[in-house]
């Protein structure tokens, strides 16, 4: 069932119900609606949440993430452990924007230290065997499978050298 919205003029446009959440979720300012839910949520439950979000908004949680990245740049301790739990910690388009924000946040504080560099790992788990199969396969150019996984050609180059095929 849908909703029908009028444009002002003589013609009206109809929205499911989902866009029209959508749209009216957008009238509350991102902080805003993620400060709210780390009020009221764990970690955990703020992650799933966004999670969930993130499918929802027509940006794909574009702008949340936005806001997510931003927590890491300030001295908010339960921002930043939310920060890292959202979307498994996976911020970033690549790594090394991950691995600079992470070493400029850890420089501040410290005690992120271990979290950054599990996230980091978990990272190279998740990309690295996908990467050096589709380069050693011949599936793509190492350059194109470099900006498929989100890491620099160096690196990829040394996954390649290093691994056993």
């Amino acid at each position: 069932m849908g909703v029908t919205v009028s444009t002002g003029i003589t013609t009206s446009v109809r929205l499911d119900k989902a866009e029209a959440e959508n749209e009216r979720m957008r009238q509350v300012p991102m902080e805003t609606l993620l400060s709210g839910l780390l009020e009221r949520l764990d970690d955990e439950d703020l992650a799933e949440v966004c999670d969930t979000l993130s499918w929802k908004f027509q940006d794909n949680g574009t702008e949340m993430l936005d806001t997510v990245r931003s927590w890491l740049d300030g001295d908010d301790i339960r921002r930043i452990e939310a920060a890292l739990t959202i979307n498994d910690g996976f911020l970033f388009r690549t790594r090394e924007e991950s691995e600079t924000a992470f070493t400029k946040l850890v420089a501040r504080l410290p005690q992120f230290r271990k979290r950054t560099e599990a996230i980091l790992q978990a990272w190279d788990a998740r990309c690295r065997p996908k990467a050096v199969r589709d380069v050693v396969e011949g599936t793509w150019p190492i350059s194109t499978a470099a900006q498929i996984y989100g890491v620099s050609e160096d690196r990829l180059r040394r996954w390649v050298e290093e691994s056993p095929e």
